[in-house]
């Protein structure tokens, strides 16, 4: 992780002094400065893992195509560990420790991380755009927020219900059966952004779940120029559940916008496609 330091990042400050402004020109100000890319390539990440009952830290890069893929190349001792491709609608992994693969939608990603999860949020993460956690357009009309400043940062609030499933994926029955205490479904979730007053980038994610007592927040820190742009060297995330309580660390250099050697679904020969039920 010292090593990843050489990567020179630029400081965001945040100053007291933060005018009042109403969320649809919050909104265009965000959209105006969200990081925009055909292709993006994070070649260095340092990655540290707890969940109470598992501690551990590995490696990885990533490669993505705007709206398209996510590839997720994982190692530890740099020793090949997986492969992970996130499509909108499919997840592809290879797991090399185990001569294994699968072929799933988000449902069973859902379960290992005891959250629910698809493309568009695992995207807004990655490419640090809060717009495209919220649906539709429409959604971002200012009267479904509430906008305040606090700790020096603006504030987008809104209460919603999760977004509706997409019709060709399948049911959250086995990560239902997962669990020992039943979650209630459609319930309101409570959201709440904070915005960098000078360069308008995302800053935190916080997402409660009151009915079901999760939580899930998410820190953006230690911004990097990737070009003309902003990206962040370090993403925070803690989720907390009744039945869990997971962090991870992720230290990111080394970025480029420019177009990589597509690296495609291969299964090698004599793996075992596993089934996720």
């Amino acid at each position: 992780m010292l090593g990843l330091s050489s990567c020179k990042t630029t400081r965001i400050a945040t100053t007291s002094a933060v005018r009042p402004i109403n969320s649809g020109k919050l909104f265009r100000n965000i959209e105006a400065s969200a990081f925009d890319y055909k292709y993006l390539s994070i070649k260095r990440i340092n990655c540290q893992f707890d969940n109470g009952k598992v501690r551990t830290s590995f490696k990885a890069s990533i490669q993505a195509e705007k709206d398209k893929r996510i590839i997720l190349l994982l190692s530890k001792l740099n020793i090949p560990v997986g492969r992970l491709w996130l499509t909108p609608d499919s997840v592809k992994y290879i797991n090399y420790l185990e001569n294994t693969y699968f072929l799933d939608d988000y449902s069973y990603l859902s379960s290992v991380m005891d959250m629910d999860l698809d493309f568009e949020t695992i995207h807004a993460i990655v490419s640090n755009n809060v717009l495209s956690i919220w649906d539709e357009k429409s959604e971002k009309d200012n009267r479904y927020y509430d906008t305040k400043i606090d700790s020096g940062m603006y504030v987008l609030e809104s209460v919603t219900k999760p977004k509706e499933r997409k019709a060709n994926q399948k049911s959250s029955e086995r990560r239902q059966a997962r669990k020992s205490q039943k979650i209630i479904t459609d319930t309101p979730v409570r959201q709440s952004v904070s915005i960098d007053p000078e360069t308008f980038k995302l800053r935190k994610i916080r997402m409660e779940d009151v009915l079901n007592s999760r939580n899930l927040n998410i820190d953006f820190s230690d911004f990097t120029k990737v070009g003309k742009q902003l990206y962040p060297g370090e993403i925070f995330l803690h989720f907390s559940s009744p039945e869990s309580n997971m962090e991870m660390r992720i230290r990111m250099a080394n970025f480029s916008t420019e177009k990589e050697n597509e690296i495609r679904f291969k299964v090698p020969e004599k793996f075992t496609r596993i089934n996720s039920n």
